[in-house]
């Protein structure tokens, strides 16, 4: 049995005389099963520097600085559409961006058979996995006490993620391509590579990205990146490098700048079926793009799940 630090793991409390490092220690043997892999050039194999949105703490045992922006729970859309995929076998997940693990963690036990992968830029201890789909209720920053930590987490083994590629998406990190069954993000790498201070064309940064990632995506997969920009960019990249038989779920602007999800179907995914469930449904045979009102979006995506297939 994998160990994890939690004060219930008694025989682990010998071989390490500091609680406190506790999740660090699994990252350490996550990464020594071979279940971390650190960015291209990092001969070293040690994590990089946290960014602003990291749970983990520069300092080497410190408390994990779980908020709000690090503990995103999974969407409804992408729950729905996941649900889609539970009677599939060898279901494959890959989360841009998952930030403390929780959407992530609640993917594992919607589908507790699928593999899933995660691209970040800090790792995740893969062998504690939150107790709850949404822990906003729950959390503090910073937390240390050890009765605390075990009521936010508990044991997971096997472990709930397969590989981490901790690295900057997508130039830092090499992926197999058309993987995946779901890939998804939530103001991960892809809006991040959009706000970036690199002197580059954002347009071009976008359309790199998306590219990556559908690269990615399985013939029958499904993509869900839950924030756009604001200034069509990432809706302008899906719809230019998709495939022509690819569906594209988005917004209409009501505002100049907020958070839209964008959602792409290819043609074998359940999702897509549904769109073109007959003559009569949401698209026709001749239409690939649909955009939505905000408020219409999920619920339109709820019906649209709950067809039979």
């Amino acid at each position: 049995m994998p160990r994890t630090g939690l004060p219930e793991d008694r025989g682990y409390e010998h071989d390490r005389p500091d609680r406190s490092s506790w999740y660090a220690e699994g990252i350490r043997r996550a990464a020594q099963d071979g279940r971390i892999h650190y960015r291209l050039g990092n001969g070293s194999g040690e994590p990089p520097i946290a960014d602003d949105y990291s749970h983990i703490r520069d300092d080497a045992g410190a408390p994990l600085l779980l908020k709000y922006t690090n503990t995103r729970p999974l969407s409804l859309i992408a729950r729905w559409i996941l649900d889609l995929y539970r009677e599939s076998a060898d279901v494959r997940v890959l989360e841009l961006g998952p930030g403390a693990g929780i959407a992530c963690a609640a993917v594992s036990r919607l589908l507790p058979l699928a593999t899933i992968d995660i691209v970040s830029l800090t790792p995740l201890n893969p062998y504690l996995r939150f107790r709850w789909d949404d822990v906003y209720g729950h959390i503090t920053a910073p937390m240390a006490d050890d009765q605390c930590l075990s009521r936010l987490y508990s044991e997971c083994c096997p472990p709930f993620v397969r590989n981490q590629y901790i690295g900057r998406f997508p130039r830092e990190i090499s992926l197999c391509g058309e993987t995946y069954h779901f890939i998804y993000e939530n103001h991960g790498a892809i809006f991040h590579n959009l706000l970036s201070s690199e002197h580059r064309d954002p347009t071009e940064i976008a359309r790199a990205s998306i590219c990556s990632a559908l690269s990615l995506l399985r013939c029958d997969g499904t993509m869900v990146i839950m924030a756009s920009d604001g200034a069509l960019r990432i809706e302008d990249a899906l719809e230019s490098a998709s495939a022509g038989a690819d569906i594209i779920v988005t917004c209409r602007r009501t505002t100049a700048y907020h958070s839209f999800p964008c959602i792409l179907a290819r043609e074998g995914s359940p999702l897509w079926a549904r769109f073109r469930v007959d003559e009569h449904g949401l698209l026709s045979t001749s239409q690939r793009i649909l955009r939505l009102d905000a408020h219409v979006l999920e619920d339109v995506i709820s019906r649209i799940c709950r067809l039979l297939p």
